[in-house]
C-alpha cells in the first residue's frame, strides 16, 4: 500500500479537546494524541463515523482554539482523526504558536540523541 506523505508535520501533545458533532446535542470530550496545522487525533471512547462534521474546541492552558472539522479516520473505542476545515485567523495564529512551541520542544528532545550520534561518529 502506498502512503502519501503528510502535508503538515505532526507533534505529540495531550491537550483537552471537545468535539461537537453537528447532529448531536452532547459534546464529546477527549484528549489529543497528536496535532498538526491540518488536524488532530483525538483519543476518546465514543468515536464518530468518517465524514462526520464537528465543531472543535481545543484547550491550551487558559487559551481556547476553536475550529470546524471533519472526521477522516475512525478507530472504534480508541479515537478519531479530524481534519481542520475552518479556522478563524485568531485561532490559526494561536494554533501556529502552539505548533511552533511543540516543534522547539521536539528539537530539544532530539538534540541530545543527535549529539551522542555525532560523538560516536567522531570516535
Amino acid at each position: 500500500m502506498n502512503r502519501t506523505p503528510r502535508q503538515h508535520p505532526r507533534f505529540r501533545a495531550a491537550l483537552p479537546v471537545v468535539l461537537k458533532p453537528l447532529e448531536l446535542e452532547v459534546p464529546l470530550r477527549g484528549h489529543t494524541s497528536d496535532i498538526s496545522a491540518g488536524g488532530l487525533y483525538v483519543e476518546m471512547a465514543f468515536t464518530q463515523a468518517v465524514a462526520t462534521k464537528v465543531d472543535i474546541t481545543l484547550w491550551v492552558g487558559e487559551t481556547k482554539i476553536r475550529a470546524k472539522g471533519i472526521v477522516v479516520s475512525n478507530h472504534p473505542a480508541f479515537g478519531n482523526g479530524v481534519k481542520f476545515t475552518e479556522l478563524a485567523e485568531g485561532d490559526r495564529t494561536q494554533l501556529n504558536r502552539l505548533l511552533h512551541t511543540l516543534g522547539l520542544q521536539a528539537l530539544c528532545v532530539k538534540a541530545p540523541a543527535q549529539d551522542a550520534e555525532l560523538q560516536q561518529a567522531r570516535r
